[in-house]
């Protein structure tokens, strides 16, 4: 639908894009719902002044079309993708469908009634809830920065106890506990039942190992809704604080409820450990092996849980594990990177470049495989191999968000002597004081009790011992039933690995999200150049063209309000590009003669022509 009003002697397009993103609903449910809305017809401009112009809408067949591919790339996306970290549907609406519908009919009914404000208003609550489900999806995709980002951006329009809680599980996940638990008190002032808070805050309190505080904050989530994960969160806490019989029976409720399953002993075990309750750890992990023996990545974790009884010391029975793993699953990266390491600290080279060259291959995401390649190539003196491996592993770790774990630091200060041995002093100094800030860091986190070495729920905190990656495998429930692939523990969704099918559904919805946000900054956009804010205007027009450059008009609404903000190198490109797509565009191509610049498709004056 397309709305149309004066403006610069012009009219401008205000789009209102249908709404159609994920429910709970069939796909073949959905579809007829967003045609329906689709096919509406909505013409403003009679309440607005008779000097209103009303463009002539799209043909319901192309309107159909277009929304019914939205519709269909947007229902395919599984609920759990933006359902994540979400709170029960006693707290929140059902759907998000559900709710951009009755944002959506909202704005149509402020617009119909010419109430600007109002319009305004409604046009904020929409960007509100893109930004939102925008920032779910990032964290779905692991892409904790940008989810973190969108959140925030989210807050300036609305705040709301869901855009807080998402937040600060984008804090939790790269180790920014205090910001998480901030954002997390603010949550649960605005809403003390929600039980996704309550787990959340419980999570970070782990990280920061206030363990009873954590126990205290699972409850409360346990209270208002039972949930495996803060079921876990529970139990894991209560074996720290070596309350044994309480974890058990938890465990044994979880057992009871799901089977006696490999998969749940080697949650019970991974627990168990991170509780440095070794012995009890290796009694779970044999059992999920004699339950299963091929269960995935459990010689992994009892090689690991043996490595870490020793003291980081390789024994035999840890190696053959990790080997064993690797005969079960060559491309296992966990325990090629581990097996890589070992031989880098008890100085085997080549051993060490084989198994952590093949788990940079299997995963070239992980930082630490690049790091420790990079520290091994040192050790042989190959300076610009190791260079380049360092670089390569920093810039990982500071796209991750997880620059401040303690092995990355041997990254900085290895490459910052490298570059002052090779004359590139100043550049060496600037690593050697990301090292000493990275250092800082460190010691305020273990005063404060921290737990940065529970990254990953490995456990370490020593410094003579190595940075897992900062993800353990995830186990799976398994079974028969809808959460039998839902994975358990305090990493279910850290760093989370898509597969084909959800890297194309997660596009889909990317697509149709960009397409809502580019409509409702646009329309924000252009009630706000009606009431002649232009610098305003100008700003959400850019956002606009942002998210969805194919709004209808947008170039030209940008250009024209850049003109009147006074912004004219900004009027130009965007008028430039309006006069492309629109080439009888006679006004734009007056506001660009104005503006003294060339016109697209203006015939040049003769040089004979010109007058002396």
């Amino acid at each position: 639908m397309f709305l149309t009003f004066p403006y610069i002697d012009q009219a401008v397009t205000l789009r209102i894009p249908v709404p159609g993103i994920l429910s709970v609903m069939g796909i073949s449910r959905q579809i007829p719902r967003l045609e329906q809305l689709a096919t509406k017809r909505v013409l403003l401009g009679a309440n607005l002044g008779h000097s209103a112009l009303i463009h002539t809408p799209p043909s319901r067949s192309s309107n159909v079309i277009l929304w019914r591919r939205s519709a269909r790339g947007a229902c395919l996306f599984l609920l759990a993708v933006l359902g994540c970290l979400q709170a029960s549907a006693q707290q929140k609406p059902a759907s998000p469908l559900d709710e951009f519908e009755r944002r959506f009919a909202a704005a149509n009914s402020a617009k119909e009634a010419g109430d600007l404000p109002a319009a305004a208003a409604a046009s904020e609550k929409i960007v509100a809830l893109g930004l939102r489900e925008m920032g779910k999806l990032r964290l779905f995709e692991a892409a904790y920065p940008e989810a973190a980002r969108f959140s925030r951006r989210s807050l300036e329009f609305e705040d709301v106890a869901d855009a807080h809680v998402d937040l600060a599980a984008a804090n939790l996940f790269t180790s920014r506990l205090d910001e998480a638990l901030k954002e997390i008190s603010q949550a649960l002032a605005a809403d003390p039942r929600n039980a996704t808070a309550w787990t959340i805050q419980g999570q970070a309190q782990i990280k920061k190992k206030d363990y009873r505080a954590a126990v205290e904050s699972f409850q409360k989530s346990l209270e208002i809704r039972p949930d495996r994960e803060t079921s876990y969160g529970l139990a894991s806490c209560l074996l720290r604080l070596k309350e044994k019989e309480k974890a058990a029976a938890i465990f044994q409720q979880m057992t009871v409820a799901s089977g006696d399953r490999s998969s749940l002993h080697l949650l019970f075990g991974v627990a168990y450990r991170n509780a440095t309750l070794y012995g009890d750890a290796i009694r779970e992990f044999q059992r999920a092996l004699s339950l299963d023996p091929k269960v995935p990545n459990g010689h992994y974790f009892l090689g690991l849980t043996y490595l870490m009884r020793n003291e980081w010391v390789l024994t035999p029975e840890a190696r053959r594990q990790f080997l064993e793993q690797l005969r079960v699953d060559p491309r296992n990266f966990f325990a090629n990177y581990l097996l890589g390491y070992m031989a880098f600290s008890s100085n085997q080279p080549q051993e060490a470049d084989h198994y952590l060259g093949e788990a940079a291959r299997l995963n070239p995401s992980s930082s630490e495989a690049w790091l420790y390649l990079g520290l091994n190539a040192y050790r042989r003196k190959e300076n610009q191999r190791a260079e380049r491996l360092f670089r390569k592993a920093i810039a990982l770790a500071e796209r991750s968000g997880v620059d401040a774990h303690n092995d990355i630091r041997k990254a900085y200060t290895s490459l910052g002597r490298i570059l002052i041995a090779s004359g590139r002093a100043a550049e060496g100094e600037r690593y050697f004081e990301k090292a000493r800030a990275i250092q800082q860091n460190i010691i305020a986190d273990n005063q404060e009790g921290s737990g940065m070495g529970d990254s990953g729920g490995s456990g370490v905190s020593s410094a003579d011992e190595p940075s897992l990656p900062q993800n353990e495998p995830p186990v799976l429930l398994g079974g028969a039933g809808k959460d039998a692939a839902t994975p358990l523990g305090s990493n279910a969704l850290s760093h989370a690995k898509l597969t084909q099918g959800q890297e194309r559904q997660a596009a889909a919805q990317e697509e149709f999200l960009r397409s809502v946000l580019g409509g409702a900054f646009n329309d924000l956009a252009t009630v706000e150049a009606m009431q002649e804010q232009y610098a305003v205007a100008l700003g959400h027009y850019q956002e606009a063209e942002g998210w969805d450059p194919k709004v209808p008009n947008l170039m030209r609404n940008l250009g024209f309000t850049a003109y009147r903000a006074g912004n004219q190198p900004e009027a130009i490109r965007a008028l430039r590009k309006a006069l492309a797509l629109a080439p009888g565009d006679d006004a734009a191509r007056a506001v660009l003669r104005e503006l003294g610049t060339t016109v697209p498709g203006q015939v040049p004056q003769k040089k004979e022509d010109k007058k002396p």
